[in-house]
């Protein structure tokens, strides 16, 4: 009798793992789509608004008054992650947000076009929508990457560059001329992804995990599922060329504030004397090394971070005015 119990309940495992991977073969995934009504519900800001550039319709928020900063967010990561810093700053600041396509609230990009030229170009364009000729930028990680180039060509137009762990060193990529090569088994992210990856990169990326609050774990995840992010998600990993960011970065001519975290396990510590001994045409390059901070220092330490971020400002204003 227990051996007949025993068959039969192998047999339906079976079933229902051949099933389970026959229906992923046919495009199915776990967990399903979120479609955008569903998630828009959820994670709307009380300022967000959305505009068309070339076909992408990106999320953003425009919230205070005074000189003017953006803030990009690391990937995987979404515009709502900054609350802190628009707490702190919007009083006397004009923080402006985006979700990067592919990110948040903001759809995948129809063209299927990630590459920094075309990211670069969707957010000069919102930002001339808005009548910004004058900025600073705070980027984390991917963000900070995107600063970087950013404020490379637009050496007139920014006021200061604030890196939240950029990813721009990691040795993964540095200094490539081609896309990385994924292993192939990287696209069943896209196509089964559980909470618990979503958790175990928050885990890669706190210096204390036991900070991480179910709510963020939560968001991550459920803005993932959003329709058309994992695929994007993925485009973006595989389209991704760093090219020769070393020149990138000595070419940034303004005063840049550099922020990690000691137990960044990302891009380690070291990196930051790095960045800093690369920014050549920086007039005044400023550290701050957060000792219980990992990678995503902005999810992590939130208002610490914005308070630091907020004190520097201030004090490049008082020494411009």
């Amino acid at each position: 009798m227990i051996k007949k119990i025993f068959k039969i309940t192998l047999i339906t495992c079976v079933s229902i793992l051949s099933l389970f991977l026959v229906s992923l073969f046919f495009g199915a995934r776990y967990p399903m789509d979120k479609s955008a009504e569903e998630i828009e519900a959820k994670y709307l800001e009380e300022s967000s608004s959305f505009i068309n550039i070339d076909g992408v319709k990106i999320h953003y928020t425009d919230e205070g008054s005074g000189p003017v900063i953006l803030l990009l967010h690391a990937n995987y990561a979404n515009l709502i992650d900054w609350k802190p810093w628009v707490e702190t700053l919007s009083p006397n600041y004009r923080v402006i947000r985006l979700d990067i396509p592919g990110h948040g609230l903001t759809e995948a990009d129809p063209l299927n076009d990630y590459s920094m030229p075309r990211t670069l170009f969707l957010i000069e364009t919102l930002l001339n929508s808005l009548g910004i000729k004058q900025l600073s930028i705070a980027g984390a990680s991917l963000g900070g990457t995107i600063g970087i180039h950013f404020a490379r060509n637009n050496p007139e137009t920014v006021d200061n560059l604030i890196l939240v762990s950029p990813g721009a060193l990691n040795k993964r990529v540095r200094g490539s001329n081609e896309p990385p090569k994924l292993p192939r088994v990287f696209n069943l992210i896209t196509q089964i992804t559980p909470r618990s990856l979503v958790k175990g990169l928050l885990n890669s990326g706190f210096g204390e995990p036991n900070n991480i609050s179910n709510e963020l774990v939560t968001r991550w995840h459920e803005l993932l599922l959003r329709e058309g992010q994992r695929d994007a998600q993925m485009a973006r990993m595989k389209q991704y060329i760093s090219g020769d960011i070393d020149s990138v970065i000595a070419q940034v001519r303004c005063p840049v504030l550099i922020m990690w975290g000691k137990k960044n396990k990302v891009v380690e510590v070291e990196l930051a004397d790095e960045m800093k001994r690369l920014l050549i045409n920086s007039p005044a390059v400023e550290t701050i090394i957060y000792e219980n901070g990992g990678h995503q220092l902005v999810q992590e330490l939130g208002t610490e971070t914005a308070t630091d971020a907020y004190q520097y400002l201030v004090q490049f204003n008082l020494r411009r005015t």
